[in-house]
């Protein structure tokens, strides 16, 4: 998955419009909530093979924080 695509999957799971995030995007304007980190989870496990925590989510504030945890340069 490149930058792009994860950006555009992050923006279906916090409802915001497609291309609209970036990596400087704070998640708590947007629809960032225990169920938004569990489908971020799916996909750095799916598409990035990384078993992340609960706790190493939710230090993240923003999307390149996310981005960062699964080695991802945006």
């Amino acid at each position: 998955m490149d930058a792009q695509t994860f950006l555009d999957e992050l923006a279906g799971i916090v409802n915001a419009d497609k291309g609209s995030l970036t990596g400087e995007s704070v998640l708590k304007d947007y629809r960032w909530d225990s169920m938004s980190a569990l489908e971020y989870q799916a996909i750095a496990d799916e598409h990035f093979g990384k078993e992340l925590s609960a706790d190493e989510i939710s230090v993240c504030r923003t999307v390149a924080d996310l981005a960062d945890l699964i080695e991802l340069p945006l």
